[in-house]
């Protein structure tokens, strides 16, 4: 008697194929993309360049950390044809430019085909899928591009503030040395007063800067980004509960402390119904 599929495995290959065809061309997309956004950014300053360099240089240090996962053997055991779709759109943006991308790259076709039977490099999955992801793909990236960019405006608007505070700290200890060492009295009591000012504005100008800085869409760009990467809901929470802890302007943590010290007057579970082929029964 022969078995009749139940159609898991069938189900599964579809779905796999697809994640592989459509990763391939979005990652391939996203290469192209990043190499024009940086021939932009060099057209238009060495500092720009510079600063789209570190970008890539983050991105592409948190890409590694995901791609790694495709050398241990129980992350195949749980991975969904999503999981191994992202892993290998990661390693296709990144294969033109980091040995790692390349490496998992090469390791996902070999594991892809053991496991599964199939051929990364000619997946063909169904056009119409496929079609429809990339799409999703491309609509997640322009979200959270502009996620991005409203948190960088936030934040520019913020350590603009920070540095205003900056100042006004500087300008409230000039005020207090000239208040003790002034001497005619009454230039002392107008420096007193001229510090006392100082100190209020610097303290309201790190009020207004915390809300910009640590603002929800700034916090939605982040956990957005993290998503985007691959990164699972509980570990999404974990980082922005960090984050909250660290939710301030870099310039607050450099602030003088000497404006505020006293001075002596002088921060799957297993994948239901998984499919083990980790060798195809030929």
């Amino acid at each position: 008697m022969v078995d009749e599929s139940d159609g898991i495995e069938e189900a599964f290959e579809g779905q796999l194929r697809v994640a592989l065809t459509a990763a391939g061309q979005i990652g391939e997309r996203f290469a192209r993309a990043r190499e024009e956004a940086l021939r932009r950014a060099q057209a238009v300053s060495e500092q720009e360049a510079r600063e789209l360099q570190a970008r890539i240089a983050a991105e592409r240090g948190a890409s590694r950390v995901e791609m790694a996962q495709v050398h241990r053997p129980e992350w195949w055991d749980k991975a969904e044809p999503q999981d191994v779709g992202r892993a290998h759109q990661l390693a296709r943006a990144w294969a033109d430019s980091d040995p790692e991308a390349v490496r998992a790259e090469q390791r996902i076709k070999d594991e892809v085909r053991n496991r599964y039977g199939v051929d990364v490099d000619t997946a063909n999955g169904d056009p119409a899928q496929v079609q429809a992801a990339v799409a999703r793909a491309e609509q997640l990236q322009r979200e959270q591009q502009e996620q991005r960019t409203r948190a960088g405006v936030d934040a520019a608007e913020a350590q603009s503030l920070m540095t205003d505070a900056q100042r006004a700290d500087q300008a409230a200890e000039r005020a207090r040395d000239a208040a003790e060492h002034e001497p005619d009295p009454a230039e002392r009591g107008q420096a007193a007063a001229d510090a006392a000012t100082h100190e209020t504005t610097a303290d309201r100008l790190r009020h207004d800067a915390a809300p910009a800085y640590d603002s929800a869409e700034r916090r939605e760009a982040f956990a957005s980004d993290l998503k985007g990467r691959g990164v699972g809901e509980e570990d999404v929470a974990t980082r922005l509960r960090a984050d909250v802890s660290y939710g301030k302007p870099a310039t607050e943590a450099t602030r003088t402390t000497s404006a505020k010290a006293p001075r002596a007057r002088k921060v799957r579970g297993a994948r239901g119904a998984q499919v083990q082929r980790s060798g195809l029964d030929r």
